[in-house]
């Protein structure tokens, strides 16, 4: 029988600013009970010595029969979320999710910008700010945010500057709590949020929605662990569709993603641009998007979970990037 190791962070409501993009144990529990439905042994994790313990100590002839689950986000180091994956490339174990070199390319926000607009895709103009500067380089209005965050992690109402005064006022909070700040324009339409999943050259499009939001900003406010305030509207116009899946398919293949990412946009006069890539997006059942996604297949939340570690194994067993790991087993 094949195992999945849940490697995880769990959200500790006592320091919610840490632990914002962690899962709840609600939702570890109800993925390891529908995993465990499917058929596999499973087993969930969330101390970094006990997981790295487990994982090298998997007897290395028995290694192609494991997989780890990644859902580690740790936090302020901008390779977070690539512990995992290095890890099990290094050990030759199979996970499920996107390469060590994928996650460290979305994790930054500025250069997945600039790793886009250089492919064609469309993107706002930005700017990366490291100190204080007397002004942005851009027109105000503009969206200032942290450059490594996701969650909507450090964004509230007071991140849209309108002028040189609140610029001066805001600024240097903002840079002594998350640096460094990704500076952009402040684009006024709505926001739209894409599924992709599968391995490189073989992916599909989620049905696609609006993310509408009582104010219109996706502050870290809206998605909580105990209630979901964001509403997702369907009602997509096909040739908007049609190019937001064009674009998708063209991100995912450019990045080389593997088993699932979730893309945002916005919209400024009804053209969209790509805001940012998350490649370890949230399995909640309960408060994350993806799995909304994949239901409006028309398909259950078990499927979801099945199909992504069948890409997981199908990556291990295909890409080379698990070549020396596997070499070391033998």
């Amino acid at each position: 029988m094949k195992t999945v190791i849940l490697a995880c962070d769990l959200y500790n409501s006592d320091h919610p600013q840490r632990s914002q993009e962690w899962e709840s144990e609600e939702t570890i529990a109800y993925m390891e009970k529908t995993i465990d439905s499917l058929g596999y042994d499973v087993v969930s994790l969330s101390d970094p010595k006990e997981i790295t313990s487990v994982l090298s100590n998997i007897p290395k002839g028995n290694r192609e029969n494991w997989i780890v689950w990644n859902l580690v986000e740790g936090y302020t180091s901008a390779s977070r979320e690539a512990y995992i994956p290095a890890l099990c490339e290094y050990l030759g174990i199979a996970h499920t999710g996107s390469s060590a070199a994928v996650q460290s390319i979305t994790l930054d926000k500025y250069k997945t910008k600039v790793f886009l607009r250089s492919l064609g895709i469309r993107v706002t103009d930005s700017e990366l700010l490291t100190e204080y500067q007397t002004e942005p380089k851009l027109q105000f209005p503009v969206f200032v945010k942290p450059n490594g965050e996701g969650s909507s992690l450090g964004i509230s109402e007071s991140n849209k500057i309108r002028d040189l005064s609140e610029w001066e006022i805001r600024i240097p909070k903002f840079l002594k709590e998350h640096s460094p700040l990704l500076v952009e324009p402040f684009l006024s339409g709505r926001e739209l949020t894409v599924g992709v999943i599968g391995n490189l050259n073989h992916y599909q499009v989620l049905p696609m929605a609006y993310v509408d939001t009582p104010t219109g900003i996706y502050h870290e406010g809206i998605k909580s662990k105990s209630e979901f305030l964001e509403s997702l509207d369907f009602e997509v116009p096909i040739s908007l569709q049609k190019e937001l899946e064009s674009t998708s398919l063209k991100i995912a293949n450019l990045l080389g993603s593997s088993g699932y990412i979730r893309i945002d946009f916005k919209l400024e006069r009804e053209i969209p641009y790509c805001l940012e890539v998350n490649a370890t997006p949230g399995f909640s059942k309960i408060y994350s998007t993806l799995p909304m996604l994949w239901e409006r297949t028309g398909k259950l939340y078990s499927e979801l979970l099945e199909l992504c570690i069948n890409l997981g194994f199908e990556e291990y067993q295909t890409h080379p990037r698990y070549q020396y790991g596997k070499d070391q087993n033998v």
